[in-house]
């Protein structure tokens, strides 16, 4: 069966390639919620900045490093700071970033951590990944008492899937970590938190966004060029489907040659249940085959594990782990074209008729 549906995805795949609040009851944006208490404003508007915060040390990282994972986080991050943006934006509360530049915010606490954090980071690439674990771990306690404090539906969605990121994050710079052969040791959070979150996927039906077939889509990474992704969600079965056409992890020296394509061009495949805006997909690597033929017949081999994360219609986070190839790490993606978005907002009951 799972032969079966990875060559008819694969077929598919080939086939689509071609202010402040008014005080005066609840505002035109709430979409009934009412306004904001003053401990709810204070924390969206915290929330807004520490994603913020996370941005930028982690483009920080990047300029001093050259190291993809930090580019990967921080294009994430941007996409969490929008959806703060929105929250913002929906309760009619000004925002405190506006157009300010990196390292540069309305809260001292967090322009004094930006400087040591990047400080830190820039002693050595293990502490570079140590930062972005600190930060993590804090994100995550705030998400979590963010989440506990309000009422509203909407901020709760908002801040469950920053939550779920937060935690993929975490267990990203954890695993980088470990790959320079050292142990992650908890920085902000309890060990035992820090452990279980490791070793579990948030596979979980979350408050926020659904998975559905109007995901179904082309998506990409615009900082790799050439490479995507497809993607066919099956809401009844609670099932999802993903074609990943990428590189080999190194340039093929000159002399290998193919008859059709580029000898470094790699697909693969991935498949699994979702549960809320996640899923979690194992990796089959198809080899063996002929092109346009059925026999030799093509075998397959497990090569590890995609956790695949919407925050909502237009954005996804792909969080992969190839211990094959010894690597791991995080792609932010975006559709490729924007026919399906309302089809997708219509059956998650998050477009703008909904808020």
């Amino acid at each position: 069966m799972k032969r079966m549906l990875c060559s008819l995805f694969a077929l598919s795949a080939a086939l689509m390639w071609g202010g402040v609040s008014s005080g005066q009851g609840p505002g035109p944006g709430s979409g009934g919620e009412g306004t904001l208490t003053s401990a709810e404003e204070a924390t969206l508007l915290q929330m807004r900045e520490e994603e913020k915060l996370s941005r930028d040390v982690y483009a920080a990282m990047y300029e001093t490093w050259q190291y993809k994972v930090f580019l990967n986080i921080s294009q994430s991050e941007q996409h969490h700071m929008d959806a703060m943006l929105k929250m913002l934006d929906k309760f009619e509360v000004a925002d405190p970033v506006g157009d300010n530049p990196p390292g540069v915010f309305n809260d001292g606490d967090f322009s004094a951590l930006y400087g040591d954090l990047v400080a830190k980071g820039e002693t050595s690439l293990l502490d570079a990944f140590l930062s972005g674990g600190y930060i993590e771990e804090m994100d995550i306690l705030d998400l979590e008492a963010a989440i506990a404090e309000t009422d509203k539906p909407s901020l709760t969605n908002a801040y469950s899937n920053l939550l779920a990121a937060s935690r993929n994050h975490l267990r990203t710079f954890v695993s980088h970590v470990r790959s320079m052969g050292e142990e992650y040791e908890a920085q902000f959070m309890s060990q035992d938190a820090v452990d279980d979150i490791v070793g579990d996927f948030d596979l979980t039906p979350s408050k926020g966004f659904v998975m559905n077939a109007g995901l179904n889509d082309a998506w990409y990474f615009p900082g790799t060029d050439g490479q995507g992704f497809f993607l066919t969600v099956l809401p009844e079965q609670k099932m999802a489907f993903m074609g990943w056409f990428t590189y080999e992890t190194e340039p093929p020296g000159e002399t290998c040659q193919a008859r059709l394509g580029d000898p470094a061009h790699r697909w693969i495949t991935a498949q699994g249940t979702f549960a809320g805006g996640q899923a979690h997909l194992e990796i089959d690597i198809t080899h063996g085959g002929v092109f346009d033929m059925g026999d030799p017949l093509p075998m397959h081999q497990a090569a590890g594990s995609i956790l695949l994360q919407f925050d909502d219609c237009m954005s996804g986070s792909v969080y992969y782990d190839i211990p094959s190839i010894g690597r791991s790490g995080l792609v932010p993606i975006r559709r490729i074209a924007n026919d399906n978005v309302a089809l997708c907002e219509q059956l998650s009951g998050t477009g703008t008729a909904a808020d």
